[in-house]
């Protein structure tokens, strides 16, 4: 099977429900669910599952200045309220810095310039 190689220019939505890597320890799990590459831009909704409650956000990564800005945040995608925050700098071992790594690295496998 090939590598799935996408030009640079091209709209990529991803569809999935993948454990994003954590830096540190947590007593919870987060899952990457949808992401959209616009550009250096990753849109990414994701879940944060523990025993006790469930959260999700949906984030926009620019991938080239290693920025977010948080789009909404909710207890279900659907009851997600949309407020976008200002673009901020990520902080190493955070849950938020670990969501950018993952998706700019499935973008950088993904997208061809």
């Amino acid at each position: 099977m090939g590598l799935l190689a996408i030009a640079a220019n091209t709209p990529v939505l991803v569809h999935a429900e993948l454990l994003i890597p954590r830096s540190r320890v947590e007593n919870a799990n987060y899952y990457l669910l949808t992401m959209a590459i616009k550009g250096d831009v990753v849109v990414a909704s994701s879940s944060r599952i523990s025993a006790l409650s469930a959260s999700y956000s949906k984030t926009e990564t620019n991938c080239k200045t290693t920025k977010m800005r948080e789009l909404g945040y909710g207890e279900s995608l659907s009851a997600m309220t949309i407020r976008p925050t200002k673009w901020f700098d990520l902080v190493d071992g955070s849950s938020k810095s670990d969501l950018a790594n993952f998706v700019c690295a499935i973008k950088a496998v993904l997208v061809v310039p």
